[in-house]
Order: structure tokens, then C-alpha cells, then sequence
């Protein structure tokens, strides 16, 4: 029986979608909190730091019903969130939008990315179109990035747009195997819909991340402001510090989401790579000369997720934060699928005398 087949992998790729799905409907859900977080410190400034009621004038001002009858701060962030629902959704389904017609072009943009026909690059079309072919799928659009770096990427969020990218310094020093592998990952991403997820997980995470900076803004208005020479000012400014902690803690939620679903998807397109491929071997090879230059500086971290390797994560608490698994741990994972590290250091095709390798 063959590994992935002990692994499960096709109910692993169903359970891991549903959680997926799971995971996405939290998005929305957390940028109509930050909503009411936002009413909640306006309803702390108005009512001077008295739990017993804001300003009764805050509902009329914003055409709401108190939902408590109490007209407290929390009254007033549980009344905006079920008075401006329909709003905050509207705003997520107009930012699905921008992100579904515009994904593209943002982050070929962003990457650098050029097309490569096959005139070009007719034996990286020939390894993915054979790939491709395996799974009657069709064949998805090549880009190259013109960087010495090792790395690779999949986008897209459909069959128009589907396309994996791969950067010229893999072409140049992965042989033909090794390639195979890495294209073979990259497609597993697309077949598992992890481009379109992923996109649109940023595209929520971004919605976060403006709210939260909107937050901090009101904040410090109310803190430096006229806040502090109100009676009471010093509770207001308590209080309002712990709804900003409280908004950083769901910002801080949405982006642990985020990073674990990656991390998650990274070993399963690996797990796909050797369905693909039945090479194990030749993945492990590939990954262990990625992770000697696989940091491309230009590109903004939230592309860099959608990379095969992603060295770094920024601020991180014991691979809280990290975007992908330790290159370590995947390789115990495809180890456990049958492969094997290399016995002797692989020579790195096109490194003689600088000679570019044979897929430019």
C-alpha cells in the first residue's frame, strides 16, 4: 500500500478543508467584533468612565435602538454590531470582490513575476503539463521571477487565473526530479483550493488589521485628548487601554488562524508532491537546497506565505507566527512517507564555472 494511501490523504485533504471553511467564517465574524469594539470605547469616552450609562444622545446620533435598554458601552457596541451588520458585510463581500478580480495582477505585481511562454521554458511546461495530464486537469499559467533566490508559488483562484511561479535561481539549480517535486507541491495547492483560500483570508485579515489601526487612532484621541480632564478620566483611560488590548488580542487571533492554516497546508501539498511524483526523495533534495536562499526581500509577507519556503516569520513565539513548518519537520514527514536524505551532497546543476542550469 503506498504511504499517502496509509496516510489517508484524500480524507485528510476533505477534513482539512471543512476546517478550512471553519477557520474562513471566523474572519467575518471577528471584523464585526472589532466593530462593536470600536462603539464600545466611543460609548466609554462619552459616558467619562460611568458604567451606569452612556450618553443616551450616542443611539440617536448613530439611529440605533439599545438592544440592552442599559445605554452602557456594551449596550452600545451590541446595539452598532446588529444596527451595521449588513454594512460590515457588504464591506467583506466588496473586499472578496476586489480580491477575486484583482488578485492576480496584485501579486505578479508584487513578486515581479513575468510570463514564460514555452518556446522559452519548453521543459519546465513539459514536467508540469505532464503533471497536469496525470490529473486531467488543466494546465495552469508559468511565471518567473528573475532572482538568484530558490523559491516558488502557486496563486490564483480559479482556472483563469491558476498559475504557479517559480524564480530563477530554482530553474537554474534543481535538476529535473527535483523540479518535478517542487511544480508537483505547488500544483497540489491549486488542486486543494489553497490559492483561493489563502487570498481571501488576507483579504479578511486586511479588513482586521485597518479597524484595528482606525482603533488605535480613537484611542489615542481619547487618551491625549480631552479625555483625561474629564471627571473620571482615569478610569476612561484604564478602560480604554483594556478594549485595546482587547482589539490587539483579536487582531492577534485572526493572524494565528491565518499562519496555522498555512502551516497545515504546507505539509499536505508536500504529502501531494509525493502522490503526484512518487518521489520522495528527490522533494527532500529539493527542499534542503531551497533552504540555503529561499528569502526573496522584495516581497511583501503576506505573498511570502504562499511560497513553498518562508524563513521568516517576523515576531514569533515558539512557531506561534511562523508561516510554514521547520524545513526539519518536513522532512521527518516525507520520511515517514517512504523518502530519504541525500547520502552525499547533491551537485547543484549549472553551479560549475557559473553556468545557468538547464531550464533558463
Amino acid at each position: 500500500m503506498p504511504p499517502t494511501a496509509m496516510l489517508g490523504l484524500t480524507s485528510y485533504r476533505r477534513s482539512n478543508n471543512f476546517k478550512s471553511i471553519l477557520l474562513l467564517l471566523a474572519f467575518p465574524a471577528l471584523l464585526l467584533a472589532l466593530v462593536g469594539g470600536v462603539f464600545f470605547v466611543f460609548g466609554l469616552f462619552m459616558s467619562g468612565g460611568n458604567q451606569g450609562g452612556a450618553a443616551s444622545g450616542s443611539f440617536q446620533q448613530f439611529g440605533m435602538t439599545p438592544v440592552l435598554g442599559t445605554g452602557s458601552p456594551a449596550d452600545l457596541a451590541l446595539s452598532a454590531m446588529a444596527e451595521f451588520w449588513p454594512i460590515v458585510l457588504g464591506i467583506a463581500v466588496v473586499w472578496v470582490l476586489i480580491g477575486y478580480f484583482f488578485n492576480d495582477t496584485i501579486i505578479h505585481m508584487a513578486t515581479g513575476a513575468q510570463p514564460v511562454t514555452r518556446e522559452a521554458a519548453p521543459q519546465l511546461y513539459n514536467l508540469l503539463e505532464n503533471l497536469c495530464i496525470s490529473r486531467g486537469m488543466r494546465l495552469p499559467r508559468l511565471y518567473i521571477i528573475d532572482t538568484d533566490v530558490m523559491n516558488a508559488y502557486a496563486s490564483g483562484i480559479d482556472d483563469k487565473s491558476y498559475a504557479i511561479t517559480v524564480t530563477r535561481g530554482l530553474l537554474d539549480q534543481l535538476n529535473s526530479a527535483e523540479l518535478e517535486t517542487v511544480l508537483a507541491h505547488e500544483l497540489t495547492h491549486i488542486i486543494d483550493r489553497d490559492c483561493r483560500l489563502l487570498i481571501v483570508t488576507v483579504v479578511f485579515v486586511g479588513m482586521i488589521s485597518f479597524l484595528t489601526q482606525l482603533l488605535w487612532r480613537s484611542l489615542q484621541v481619547v487618551a491625549f485628548g480631552g479625555g483625561r480632564s474629564r471627571k473620571g478620566g482615569g478610569g476612561v483611560f484604564i478602560m480604554v487601554i483594556i478594549a485595546a488590548i482587547a482589539m490587539f488580542v483579536g487582531y492577534v487571533l485572526a493572524l494565528v488562524l491565518r499562519f496555522a492554516l498555512s502551516r497545515r497546508r504546507e505539509l499536505q501539498a508536500d504529502a501531494g508532491s509525493v502522490e503526484l511524483t512518487k518521489n520522495p526523495d528527490a522533494l527532500i533534495a529539493a527542499l534542503l537546497k531551497i533552504s540555503k536562499n529561499p528569502l526573496v526581500p522584495h516581497v511583501p509577507s503576506e505573498v511570502r506565505q504562499m511560497f513553498i519556503e518562508n524563513p521568516e516569520s517576523g515576531f514569533d513565539v515558539g512557531g506561534l507566527f511562523a508561516t510554514h513548518p521547520p524545513i526539519a519537520q518536513r522532512i521527518r514527514v516525507l520520511e515517514a512517507l517512504g523518502g530519504h536524505l541525500p547520502a552525499a551532497p547533491v551537485p547543484i546543476a549549472g553551479a560549475e564555472s557559473g553556468k545557468p542550469g538547464p531550464w533558463t
